[in-house]
């Protein structure tokens, strides 16, 4: 049964285009097209096989472009396309309960489709893409407008040449360590940073310290499940012959995608056979011609049922497009570590234990978090004070007991102990007041605490006034008389001095009952500058 077996690896497209032509013309009636690695030629190949009535599947073409079934509908691949690891980043922002990120795309067709993809998926799923930064050479400027708007995880999508850019930058503003966490494509080749390192301007030591700990997300070449696939060998088995039988030759990371392409197509054209057998006995698959759309359509319908667990993993197609794993590395002291997978047809993700290493003691935060504080009386302080003041009044309370019990001894008497009452009230209104100045927002409610201004307020004003108003009461008397020259006899007793200390009152009370109608006091919030939480 002929194939047409289609590779370009130099991307030349009249080349590409001139050999699948002259398949066509020159050779047997094809029954499907296995191949494309180029993306250029094999989106006109694919663009054109409905005319054609060809079913395509390729291995390694992994542009999200093809995966438009209105312009491609008979193209297929057993590759996940570069779209693919969009939902396995969603499944880990959610993993860590990451709600804010920001973007940082290089001006490459690749990258913008992927970001464009990333902020549909994310859309809806309660996570704010913050900042969306884009560049063409140089990164610097994004990655400082990223800090700026306080962006912590990182979704990068650009190439090993940028990607060293960016961690220069990166280091420079500081957005690296725990704080900070990178997401960015896997599929580097190894030690990618040393080919690049020579062309920035930063150490390699300041390098390595900004990448430290940077996630990368790709296909998963081979399946790690140790189980038989539909070959009878399990993925570990099928690589150990795939590098015994090529020896020094260069490893592609496609070649088990292409071993279950070849799978795809056995099992397609089966299936085709049987529903051929089972429905319509005159016609067989070897009837295929490029204008037999009954028997193309057998084919695109057994190729969309494909099901089976091949050396890359659970070989499904949605849509065409496959839904494979995606797994995801951490740089960890200068190497790649596997520390997770996302598997497309259960929607699931697993890390493994312990496997993941955040520069902190727990995942970066998503943003800055402000937490308001209410800044109240020391509650100490408020005791100790508190403790001096119960002193101080039991003092006060002593005096005014005393006072009153010798209040007949001439000398108590002659000093007016009606007003040195007074100034002893005053005080212990004054002490009471500061119990109130101490009750703050943490120790009372809002309205409560409208009430508490008013009340302590008039408490202080009318006890230093009764206070004061006595001591000033008892210096007038005195002035009144030694200021009487000619020594007349001059009684001032104690009810005029009352009269003043009332009038004070008075005044006072006009003064607080005023206030209290026209302009009452009320609760307000002062915002004081951000501090950092020690």
């Amino acid at each position: 049964l002929p194939l047409f077996f289609f590779f370009s690896p130099q991307c030349d497209n009249a080349k590409g285009l001139k050999a699948f032509y002259d398949a066509i013309k020159y050779g047997p009636n094809h029954l499907m097209v296995f191949g494309g690695v180029c993306a250029t030629v094999t989106s006109i190949i694919a663009e054109s096989l409905k005319g054609w009535n060809l079913v395509q599947l390729s291995f390694a073409a992994t542009t999200p472009e093809l995966a438009d079934k209105k312009k491609y509908p008979y193209f297929f691949r057993t590759v996940p396309s570069d779209n693919a690891v969009n939902p396995a980043i969603l499944k880990l922002l959610k993993y860590y309960q990451w709600k804010r990120v920001g973007t940082l795309t290089q001006d490459v067709q690749r990258f913008s489709e992927v970001r464009n993809d990333l902020t549909g998926v994310l859309y809806g799923e309660d996570i704010e893409i913050s900042d969306t930064e884009s560049f063409s050479n140089d990164p610097c400027t994004s990655v400082k407008k990223l800090k700026g708007n306080d962006v912590r995880i990182i979704l990068g999508q650009f190439d090993e040449e940028m990607a060293v850019k960016v961690f220069c930058c990166a280091y420079d503003e500081e957005m690296y360590g725990s704080k900070y966490q990178w997401i960015i494509p896997g599929w580097y080749e190894n030690l990618w940073w040393e080919s690049w390192i020579n062309s920035s301007q930063c150490l390699s030591k300041n390098l390595l310290a900004a990448m430290e700990g940077y996630i990368g997300v790709d296909f998963e070449p081979l399946s790690s499940k140790m189980i038989k696939t539909i070959s009878g060998r399990t993925p570990q088995q099928y690589e150990k012959e795939y590098n015994a039988k090529r020896g020094d030759g260069q490893s592609s990371k496609f070649h088990g995608y292409a071993y279950d392409g070849i799978w795809v197509i056995a099992k397609t054209l089966q299936r085709a056979m049987k529903y051929l057998n089972a429905t319509n006995k005159h016609q067989k698959i070897e009837d295929f011609n490029y204008t037999n759309h009954k028997l193309g359509k057998i084919f695109l319908d057994a190729m969309n049922e494909t099901n089976f667990f091949g050396v890359t993993g659970q070989v499904v197609f949605r849509n065409g497009e496959r839904m494979g794993t995606i797994k995801f590395t951490q740089f960890q002291e200068r190497k790649e570590v596997k520390v997770g997978e996302y598997n497309a047809v259960a929607d699931t993700l697993e890390i493994i234990n312990n496997s993941i290493r955040f520069q902190g003691l727990e995942p970066p935060k998503d943003k800055t978090i402000i937490q308001e504080e209410l800044r109240k009386i020391s509650l100490p302080l408020y005791s100790i004070l508190s403790a001096l003041t119960i002193l101080g009044m039991i003092m006060a309370s002593a005096f005014l007991f005393f006072n009153i019990k010798n209040r007949n001894q001439k000398l108590i008497k002659m000093s007016s102990p009606y007003m040195n009452n007074l100034i002893i009230l005053g005080g212990m209104l004054s002490y009471a007041s500061i119990f109130l100045f101490g009750l703050d927002g943490s120790f009372v409610s809002e309205k409560t605490f409208e009430t508490l201004c008013t009340v302590r307020t008039w408490i202080l004003t009318v006890g230093y006034t009764t206070a004061f108003g006595a001591m000033f009461a008892k210096t007038w008397r005195v002035h009144a008389i030694f200021k009487n020259v000619k020594m007349k006899k001059k009684i001032i007793k104690d009810q005029k001095l009352l009269v003043i200390v009332g009038g004070m009152l008075l005044i006072d009370l006009c003064i607080l009952i005023c206030w209290q109608v026209v302009d009452p006091l009320r609760r307000t919030v002062e915002k004081y500058n951000m501090e950092v939480c020690p």
